[in-house]
């Protein structure tokens, strides 16, 4: 079927009865991680988005400094680091329980 049906359910009306008969259900799915891994694929999760933030910020960075003045990219190159390294430190802090690192 698809995504948003789970389950059909067809209702015979006969005179003052109604008799409801289920045609298709979704067979349940089981739980891919357990409840104690959880916390850690979480962590995890955040760490990978914190690299793919930092590579895309660079590369958004690069791509602005080489419009605004030739090898503008070699000049910023410091800069576009630390900034980049900024905004995925900040994004890694949501791996940590109760955010204990500091916001940069």
């Amino acid at each position: 079927m698809g995504d948003l049906i789970s389950r059909v359910t067809v209702i015979h009306r006969s005179g003052g009865e109604s008799d409801a008969v289920t045609v298709y259900r979704e067979p349940r799915k089981r739980r891919r991680t357990s409840t104690i891994v959880k916390p850690l694929e979480r962590a995890t999760r955040h760490l990978i988005r914190a690299q793919v933030l930092f590579g895309q910020e660079v590369l958004r960075r690069n791509d602005r400094a080489n419009r605004r003045r030739r090898n503008g990219w070699l000049v910023d190159a410091p800069a576009t680091v630390v900034e980049a390294g900024r905004k995925a430190h900040n994004e890694a802090r949501k791996a940590i329980p109760f955010r204990i690192l500091p916001k940069a």
